[in-house]
């Protein structure tokens, strides 16, 4: 098992859900596959990550930005829904992600906290495939190793569509944290002009 750290529009678990038991095209997030297992989170678990939230990028899915986080800790806190999911499901999340067949991510355990590890992706000429290439070991929740996926470079910028930006307001509304949901979003908005990944 591995808890799967989302700060993007995964912080919507029903979003989320749609990687795991799939969804036609009719879906508000689109088609996708079913996971291998479509059982869903064992558990769920809210925190904060030292990591910076940013946009930037194109999603071919929601047509703007897509959310990252910053791969260096200590860049700014981000709200994270961790889901317990087996490390099958996260294989196959990672590859939707970035829209190829199949990857083999690398044990969570064999990267240490705070590192990260470069995915093997066949980007296959197209530069939708394959932005979240970097694997992000974060800090165990509960003794099991926690992980997100992010990229290792600093891609296009631009700004996030509504639709994109109304999926993750819902995930923030949804936490136990108090914030005011437009600020958050409106510095991660700022952060992406000013943001550096190297």
């Amino acid at each position: 098992m591995v808890w799967y750290v989302a700060y993007g529009s995964n912080l919507l678990a029903e979003r989320f859900h749609s990687y795991l038991t799939g969804s036609d095209a009719s879906s508000p997030f689109g088609a996708h596959p079913a996971a291998p297992s479509t059982a869903l989170p064992v558990d769920e678990h809210w925190l904060w990550i030292d990591h910076a939230l940013y946009f930037a990028g194109v999603s071919k899915r929601w047509t703007g930005s897509a959310a990252f986080v910053s791969p260096e800790a200590g860049s700014g806190e981000s709200i994270a829904h961790a889901y317990l999911i087996e490390d099958r499901q996260f294989a196959h999340l990672v590859a939707v992600e970035n829209a190829v067949d199949a990857i083999g991510p690398p044990s969570p355990s064999s990267v240490d906290i705070g590192r990260y590890a470069i995915l093997d992706i066949d980007h296959r000429g197209e530069n939708f495939r394959g932005k979240y290439d970097a694997l992000l070991r974060l800090p165990d929740i509960d003794g099991t190793p926690a992980v997100t996926v992010t990229s290792s470079t600093m891609r296009e910028r631009g700004n996030p569509v509504d639709r994109y930006l109304n999926t993750i307001r819902r995930g923030v509304e949804s936490s136990p944290f108090e914030v005011d949901v437009d600020t958050y979003l409106a510095d991660a908005i700022a952060r992406s002009a000013t943001i550096s990944v190297a």
